[in-house]
């Protein structure tokens, strides 16, 4: 993304094995090394409460789609009240 000038300022990362561990050692790796916006806020979850390089965990799927739904609302709300276009995904596959 930083290649074609796009950094982003929010990243969810949600796995629920061992082979997510690599996704959040790299992006917490990003976030120490400065290579997204110095106000990104970074949440990276596993599914169920156990060891692992994330730093936030969700019980189970039905409270990833209750916390989706949330940010979905909210995203909803502050863009009736800021009078802002929606938001553009980025979705990055390289």
């Amino acid at each position: 993304m930083q290649k074609k000038g796009t950094i982003p300022d929010f990243v969810l990362c949600i796995g629920d094995d061992r082979s997510d561990e690599d996704m959040f050692e790299v992006i917490m790796s990003a976030v120490a090394s400065a290579s997204l916006s110095p106000v990104a806020e970074v949440f990276a979850c596993t599914v169920g409460q156990k060891p692992s390089k994330a730093k936030y965990y969700l019980e189970d799927t039905t409270e990833i789609l209750r916390m989706l739904q949330g940010l979905a609302s909210a995203s909803e709300h502050s863009a009736k009240q800021v009078s802002i276009s929606p938001q553009r995904v980025i979705i990055d596959r390289e």
